[in-house]
């Protein structure tokens, strides 16, 4: 047993005579258990600190043994031995604590997800999310929607939180695994894709309203989306409006053959069905307010039976058979 210990100050009666409240009682005691290895600084350092009453008894503990030092010589010996432990405790108290923090990746993967999925809903409370762009593209297609996405203080507060490397890994995984994305026409799509690696490498679900003059390309990028599972086309009025190269050729001399546009002659078509790979397509109409109406209904119980049974084949189905 160490000379300085509480178990010695109790042999002499020191608690008593001292007149040592409980609050420095117990600290002394958990002193002991630190040395003894039972318990470590860390828990030390919260008795203290969470606790103005326990730190107030050490400095009222100190100031005793000195008026005791003054007026009985003899007890210097014990005093100084209570001083030291206080000041140790002080110590303890003071550092700083390990900057590890809580061994997150020590977890099972499958608890750590479980974990991901609940601050991802807790902080994304739709199913679908419409990314933020920093800087508006050339793209000068309608929009229906507001152009400010709305950003919480949690959202922005993500990355600080986990640090970049969890985020680009186990959190982007779950992520997007399971929101969809939405974007407001193809022109939007390609602009994120093309300039955000990590969307591209792991999106897995999209809705986009087919529209504007790069529907082509963007679904033609679409075929190398690695991880993408599930998409969604968007059709309105405005779907009709850009022609593919043929069809735009053969309006210019056949005009009153494509007096009504049919949605085999909207760019992009031919690119959309050369997809594959996916597990599921959908085929919505906007909104009347969007730009959509009820007439196209028609389009789109076709152009899903369509893609349905073109998109959802194998990647290395030969995309070169003929319709």
């Amino acid at each position: 047993m160490p000379l300085k210990s509480f178990y010695t100050l109790k042999t002499k009666a020191v608690p008593a005579r001292y007149g040592l409240n409980k609050n420095i009682q117990d600290l002394l005691i958990a002193l002991d258990d630190h040395h003894n290895g039972s318990i470590d600084a860390e828990e030390i350092g919260r008795l203290v600190r969470l606790s103005p009453k326990r730190r107030a008894a050490i400095a009222n503990t100190i100031t005793k043994c000195a008026n005791i030092i003054k007026n009985q010589p003899n007890e210097i010996p014990t005093c100084v031995d209570v001083i030291e432990m206080c000041t140790e405790l002080l110590e303890i108290a003071d550092r700083k604590s390990p900057v590890d923090g809580f061994p997150f990746f020590r977890l099972p993967m499958e608890i750590r997800e479980r974990i991901f999925a609940l601050m991802i809903n807790n902080v994304f409370r739709t199913k679908s999310v419409l990314p933020a762009s920093n800087r508006p593209g050339p793209c000068k297609c309608p929009r229906f929607d507001r152009d400010n996405t709305f950003q919480t203080t949690q959202m922005k507060d993500l990355k600080r939180i986990f640090g970049p490397n969890l985020i680009t890994l186990e959190f982007y995984r779950v992520f997007f695994r399971t929101k969809t994305f939405r974007f407001r026409c193809p022109c939007e799509l390609r602009s994120h894709l093309t300039n955000n690696n990590i969307l591209f490498d792991n999106v897995r679900k999209i809705v986009v309203q087919w529209s504007g003059p790069e529907a082509a390309k963007t679904f033609q990028l679409l075929k190398s989306v690695p991880k993408l599972k599930s998409l969604g086309i968007v059709i309105s009025r405005l779907t009709y409006i850009h022609l593919n190269e043929r069809s735009a050729l053969m309006k210019s001399y056949f005009p009153l053959a494509y007096k009504n546009t049919r949605l085999g002659d909207v760019l992009g078509l031919d690119e959309l069905l050369e997809i594959r790979g996916l597990n599921q397509v959908e085929v919505m109409i906007a909104h009347s307010s969007r730009g959509g109406t009820q007439s196209n209904e028609m389009d789109r119980a076709n152009l899903l039976d369509l893609l349905s049974s073109r998109l959802t084949q194998p990647k290395e189905y030969d995309n070169d058979v003929e319709l």
